[in-house]
Formats: structure tokens, C-alpha cells, sequence
């Protein structure tokens, strides 16, 4: 299936996803905080980064405009558990899905699917 990157300061936070998502089929590659994400997802092919946007150092929102300056087509699932507004920047910085802390397995695995679906064509105005 996919190989999805969890970025997470919170380790429960980074652990509990697991069984869900290899359950699924994914491969699951795990990093505390977004300089470390930048080096895994540099280093790895990574068809997914699920990031949260509250961590020290590099935060979620900085992570995701690192990550498209590196690659513009990086597909981004961004979680939170304080704010909305948070979420409501990652979708304006590209994020192709965000997700409310707590969240269901359900609400995971559909929002990975969501995440992983083949972007629409572009539409010609020109015509």
C-alpha cells in the first residue's frame, strides 16, 4: 500500500496510529518532530506525511512549507488537537487533509484514503 510518515512530538500519539495503519497494509515510518521528518522524508520514498502542527522546534505548519518547497506535489494530512485555526493554515499551505484530535480509527484510515486519492485533473479555462 502506502508509506506514510507520522510526525509527532507526542510518542503515544505517534505509536497509537500504528496498528491502525499497518493493519491497513501501510508501512509506517515515525519522526518526533518535523527537522527529523525533512531528513526521513528526504532520505525514504514517502507517499504520505501525517503531521501535527503544535511541536517544538520545527511545528507542523513550517514542516508542511518545508516539505512543498522540497517537493510541490508532497501529499500532507495535518492533525490537531487545539486549534482549528491551525488546521484552517495547513489546508491554505497545501494540506490535502486535516483531522480534529481525538479521532477515530475510522476517521484515520478515511482521511489516509482521502489524503492518498489521485488528485483531480487540472481544469483548462481556456476553452
Amino acid at each position: 500500500m502506502a508509506s506514510i510518515l507520522v510526525v509527532d512530538d507526542e510518542e503515544m500519539d505517534r505509536i497509537l496510529p500504528r496498528s491502525v495503519l499497518e493493519d491497513a497494509g501501510h508501512e509506517v515510518l515515525y519522526a518526533p518532530n518535523g527537522r527529523v521528518a525533512l531528513r526521513i522524508y528526504q532520505g525514504r520514498d514517502v507517499d504520505l506525511v501525517v503531521t501535527d502542527l503544535a511541536m517544538p522546534e520545527v511545528d507542523g505548519l513550517l514542516l508542511i512549507r518545508q516539505l512543498r518547497e522540497l517537493d510541490p506535489r508532497v501529499r500532507v494530512m495535518a492533525v490537531s488537537g487545539r486549534s482549528r485555526d491551525k488546521l484552517e493554515r495547513a489546508e491554505a499551505l497545501g494540506a490535502a487533509v486535516t483531522l480534529a484530535k481525538p479521532y477515530t480509527p475510522a476517521q484515520l484510515l478515511e482521511g489516509i484514503r482521502a489524503a492518498l486519492a489521485p488528485a483531480p485533473p487540472p481544469t483548462d479555462l481556456w476553452k
